[in-house]
This record gives C-alpha cells, sequence and structure tokens, in this order.
C-alpha cells in the first residue's frame, strides 16, 4: 500500500465515526484520485478511493436507526428504486448463470484478460468483481434517495461538487507541472492500480493532461461531469463566495478538459453546451424559475466571448487555426486510430455476444466494450437493458411527486447535468456500471419522488452548520 492509500484511509475512517457532512466531502472529492489502489495485496482486483469511500458511506447510512425500512421503502417504491433494484437482481443472477450457460460457446474481449485480443467466453473474477461495483453503486443511490429530501444534503452535495472540482483541477495542474519540470515520478504512489496507464501522452506538441487518472480520456470525462453539475446547479450556490468558486470551477474545468485533448470531453462539451442553450432559453419563458435570476447576465457574458472571438478572428485570420487542428486531431483523425479500430473492435465483438446468447447477455463482466448502451446489452441482455434505460428514462422524464417548486427545480437542474455524462458514456465506457458520481445524482432525483407523508431519515453525517 502506498502512502497516500494509508492517508486517505486515514481520513475515511476518521470521517466515519465523526458526526457531520466529511465523509460525504470524501465522497465526492476522492473521484479524482482514479489510478490509486487502496488495497495492500489486491491480487488483480482494484478498490479505488471512491469505492472504499462509499462503501462505508453506505454502511454508515445503512446503521442508523429506522434507515434499514426506509431503504426498503426505496428500493420498492415504483416511482423511485424499483426498477434498479431490479436490475441489480437480476444482473448479479446473470452474472453467475450466463457465464456457465454459454461457457466456451461465444467469442469475447474479456474484461479482465491482460491481452486486448479475443477470447472464448468462461466464468472469471470480472463477474465477481463487476457484480460488487454494480453493487456499490447501487447502495450509493439507493442512500441519496433515502437523504436527498433533505435541504441539508443537498447544501452540504452542493459544497461537495466545489470540493472535488477544484481537486480534479489541482491534480490536473500538478500532472503538467511535474511533467514539463521532468519530475513525473513524485505521482507514481498515486498510480498503483493495475489498470494500463497513458500518462505522459502528448498530442500537437503538448502534454495530454490526466490528473491522476489513468488517461486523457477519463480525466476529461471527469472534468466534463463537473462542469455540468456545477453549471446547472449554479444558481442554488449562495450569493458571494460560493457563487464566485463555483463560476471559477467552471472555468477551470473547461480548461483542463480542452488540455486533456479528450475527444469523449469534447463531445461532452458539446453535449453541455447544447443542453445549456436550451436550458437558457427556458428559463428566459419562465420567470418564476428560481435559476432564472441571472440570465441577463449570462446573455452578456455570452455575447461578450463571441464578440471578443469573432472581433480577433477579424484581426488575426489565423488566430483559431490551433483550436481546428486540435479539432481535427481529435475528431476527424481519431477514426484513423489505432485506439479507435480497437475500441470499434471491442463493441462489435459486444454486440455479437448480445445476438450469439439470444438477447439474454454473456453476464455481467464478462465482455469488455466501448459503448454504454451495448456493454448493457452484451451484459445482462435485453431485459436488463429494459431494466436499467427504464430507471433512468423514469427518473429523467417524470415529474416529483413532490408538489414543491424547489424540488421541481432542483431536479431538473440534476438531470440537465447528468445527461452530458451520459452521452459520454455512449461513446466510452467500457463496463455497466454506472459509477458512484452518476448513482449519487440518481439518487437525487430519486428522492424528489419521495411521499410528502415519508417522515426524514436518520442520519447524523447532516449534523452541523451551513
Amino acid at each position: 500500500m502506498s502512502w497516500p492509500a494509508a492517508v486517505l484511509w486515514v481520513l475515511i475512517v476518521v470521517a466515519l465515526f465523526a458526526r457531520g457532512p466529511s465523509l460525504l466531502y470524501l465522497l465526492v472529492s476522492t473521484g479524482a484520485f482514479g489510478s490509486l489502489q487502496m488495497l495492500p495485496f489486491s491480487g488483480g482486483v482494484n478498490v479505488l478511493p471512491q469505492s472504499a469511500c462509499a462503501a462505508l458511506f453506505v454502511c454508515k447510512v445503512l446503521v442508523q436507526r429506522g434507515n434499514i425500512m426506509r431503504a426498503t421503502e426505496s428500493a420498492l417504491d415504483p416511482q423511485r428504486m424499483i426498477l434498479f433494484t431490479a436490475f441489480v437482481v437480476y444482473a448479479v443472477f446473470g452474472a453467475l448463470v450466463l457465464p456457465r450457460t454459454f461457457l466456451g460457446l461465444l467469442e469475447v474481449v474479456p474484461i479482465s484478460a491482460p491481452m486486448s485480443g479475443t477470447d472464448i467466453l468462461r466464468p472469471s473474477s470480472g463477474n465477481y468483481t463487476q457484480s460488487c461495483y454494480i453493487m456499490l453503486s447501487y447502495g450509493t443511490a439507493l442512500s441519496f434517495s433515502m437523504m436527498g429530501q433533505s435541504d441539508i444534503l443537498r447544501i452540504h452535495y452542493l459544497r461537495a461538487l466545489l470540493c472535488a472540482a477544484y481537486v480534479l483541477v489541482l491534480t490536473g495542474i500538478i500532472d503538467l507541472a511535474t511533467y514539463n519540470l521532468h519530475i513525473g515520478y513524485i505521482l507514481e504512489p498515486f498510480r498503483t492500480a493495475t489498470y494500463s496507464f497513458l500518462v505522459d501522452v502528448e498530442a500537437e506538441g503538448a502534454k495530454r493532461v490526466v490528473g491522476l487518472m489513468t488517461e486523457a480520456s477519463s480525466f476529461g470525462t471527469v472534468c466534463v461531469g463537473l462542469m455540468a453539475s456545477l453549471v446547472f446547479l449554479r444558481p442554488f450556490y449562495r450569493k458571494g463566495l460560493e457563487h464566485l468558486l463555483a463560476l471559477g470551477a467552471i472555468v477551470l474545468l473547461g480548461g483542463m478538459t480542452i488540455l486533456s485533448t479528450s475527444s469523449t470531453g469534447i463531445v461532452g462539451l458539446g453535449v453541455l453546451g447544447f443542453l445549456y442553450g436550451i436550458d437558457l432559453l427556458y428559463r428566459g419563458l419562465d420567470t418564476d424559475n428560481k435559476r432564472g435570476g441571472q440570465i441577463k447576465q449570462e446573455i452578456v457574458v455570452i455575447f461578450l466571448v463571441i464578440f471578443v472571438t469573432v472581433s480577433g478572428t477579424l484581426l488575426r485570420p489565423n488566430l483559431l487555426d490551433p483550436v481546428y487542428t486540435m479539432i481535427d486531431g481529435l475528431v476527424y483523425e481519431k477514426a484513423k486510430s489505432a485506439s479507435y479500430a480497437e475500441r470499434t473492435m471491442w463493441t462489435r465483438i459486444g454486440w455479437q455476444a448480445f445476438l450469439d446468447t439470444g438477447g439474454m447477455g454473456a453476464g455481467l463482466g464478462s465482455i469488455r466494450v466501448s459503448n454504454w448502451a451495448v456493454s448493457i446489452l452484451g451484459s445482462t441482455g435485453l431485459f436488463g437493458a429494459m431494466l436499467m434505460f427504464g430507471f433512468i428514462a423514469q427518473q429523467v422524464l417524470t415529474a416529483p411527486r413532490s408538489i414543491s417548486k424547489e424540488d421541481v427545480v432542483f431536479g431538473t437542474a440534476l438531470k440537465l447535468s447528468l445527461l452530458p455524462i451520459l452521452a459520454m458514456y455512449l461513446v466510452v465506457a467500457t463496463i455497466p456500471d454506472i459509477g458512484i458520481g452518476v448513482a449519487s445524482i440518481l439518487g437525487l432525483i430519486a428522492a424528489t419522488h419521495t411521499p410528502r407523508s415519508a417522515p426524514g431519515p436518520t442520519l447524523p453525517l447532516l449534523e452541523g452548520r451551513v
């Protein structure tokens, strides 16, 4: 175990037994450490800081008096978690049964194999580890679905997002600085997971920023995910320092996404910009919307950016040439790269596994693809896909059970922040697990469907000043 892992274990254990929201802040912020192994002897199984923190976070929530019953009610509530509950039960069952049912009959790209080629389908450790990951994400979503109706939880969640954003930006700056100073070995204790690392890659003569993730694509995806949350939830931050910190984080995360030169991140930024434009128009028409108080300032900033860009282009026609070169390399030339060809092969094999099993899937943890939808289909089959996609569609498209205007507006902001992440998943995600970050968002959305008569959870982590 490296010293950063030991330090994080100490912080997590202290937060576990402390009263107040410190464990929530660690849960959200540790997503920046995507290459750190938390176990001294892993045997090939990677436990990342956010996963370790999530496991203890869920335990801390559930052991409180009365919360097991509340969790059961949420898990079986048709408007909250029942579809996700059914998906997890079916997916874990399939992980144990399907690889044995179709043993040796399918060609797959194994998720846990060190080689990049294909192999025949057989039970593997990936079936168990991926089952644990999806159950951990489910537990996180379930916990937030119980707590999300609390105003105090929402305040701390917003602040935790700010902390996570600045931690992620700091890791990117450190990665860039250590590379340029030729002291990158300093970060080796943070890169101990048994993954393939691409941390010293250049694009157009510049370092691709990876922070403390495994590669630039992962770093850019996390940056855009946090940026989307801050963009749409920004009006909920208190005026003054919190609001200024949110604006600064949005700008810095956008810059880090560009420095990562991640094609997936660029796709996410495009989806985010499109959704922001639609949301801006909607808020302009809805004069009673809480998130509409700063529309004039936003429009002024947008037109100022457009004016400066157009003016600069007229004065220096070649001003945007580096941007065009980067887009050409990330989008048009990407289709010619070996990485694109390999990932396309993964997805093709995964889709064929879905077809060859008659739509039943090869089992959770049996295949590696590069498209989240195909990963769900190839792993859990048509029935599992209907449950998972149905759950997400239900949370995104249905109106909150609560009649509170605050719940409606907060839920809308969460839904908008979720869409760019899902769009990036469709481009690059290799496994069915939705991840801790997405699980927390879905749990918070599900919390807006809590019956108005339901009692609040017993949670010491919500105590303290706000």
